[in-house]
């Protein structure tokens, strides 16, 4: 059975050559772009990890607030409990002077006979993604001991103004990332209605040898069997065309961007893709062919 099934679904596929170059030069675009815009996920992913890295909360504490302060135990142990793997670092205004003249000797210079003009700092570093807003609330319970706490005005100094800015990044890296995944379903669902549409095409310009053999026994099985299988052959010359001409891609961004990124075929993704556009193709298949059958009952 499995092997006249296979003949026949062969035959159909031969049959118009033309529509059949057609549906697989189609479907194998759309996977290899599929497998393009993961890249740009992998990428992005990589991207906002870096830039994540790179931000951090300034926390400019007013005068007599001190590493002692119930206020400061208080509001690390509220951003511990969010993730402990976000740094606290408390600096004292020494620190921070030290810091700045070993940056820059001149300022020694001009604060030789001045007092120690910084504030009492907190710095956040190391928060993911999705923990800001959490921080954020953290903070907001304890803005009464930071400087230019007036959410109002935009210091550059103010806590809210620093907020507002790492949030917009944020989004913007956010957007990227969803905006990725939602194209690619929508290719996803692009290869099930093309698979779909051919299939159907295939079933109409036939229906008369379906009929017939529906006349004289014919299973259902062996009807709509050669056009589920049909659908599947399709997704598994599209994917190993689409793959082949991946690996060429990724062979040649390794040669100019390798020393950024290494790009490369997971396994693991690339035997899940094969196995969903399998499926994609046998039920269209199934799907065009149940609805032919049923009008031929």
């Amino acid at each position: 059975m499995f092997f006249n099934i296979t003949k026949y679904s062969i035959k159909n596929i031969l049959r118009n050559k033309f529509l059949t170059i057609s549906t697989i030069l189609v479907l194998t675009l759309l996977m290899f772009f599929i497998n393009v815009l993961q890249i740009l996920e992998g990428v992005s992913v990589k991207i906002i990890s870096e830039i994540n890295a790179k931000l951090n909360f300034s926390l400019y504490l007013k005068d007599g607030i001190t590493k002692d302060s119930v206020e400061i135990s208080t509001l690390e142990k509220n951003i511990k409990e969010i993730d402990k793997d976000i740094v606290f670092d408390y600096k004292t205004k020494d620190k921070i002077l030290l810091e700045m003249t070993q940056k820059d000797p001149e300022l020694t210079k001009i604060l030789e006979s001045g007092d120690n003009p910084f504030p009492e700092t907190i710095i956040l570093s190391n928060i993911a993604i999705v923990d800001y807003s959490k921080v954020n609330k953290a903070i907001e319970n304890q803005i009464s001991i930071f400087l230019n706490n007036d959410i109002e005005k935009d210091y550059f100094a103010n806590y809210k103004t620093q907020y507002e800015r790492i949030n917009q990044v944020t989004y913007v890296l956010d957007l990227l990332n969803y905006g990725i995944k939602y194209i690619i379903i929508i290719f996803f669902v692009s290869i099930a209605i093309i698979t779909y549409s051919v299939v159907s095409n295939f079933i109409y310009y036939y229906k008369d040898e379906i009929y017939i053999t529906r006349l004289v026994g014919g299973a259902k099985s062996f009807i709509y069997g050669p056009f589920i299988l049909q659908g599947i052959i399709y997704s598994i010359i599209s994917f190993l065309i689409s793959l082949s001409l991946f690996y060429i891609l990724l062979r040649n961004l390794n040669s100019v961007f390798g020393k950024y990124y290494i790009f490369e075929i997971q396994t693991n993704l690339a035997s899940l893709e094969l196995l969903i556009f399998i499926f994609i193709g046998g039920l269209s298949g199934y799907l065009s062919s149940r609805k032919y059958l049923k009008n031929l009952d």
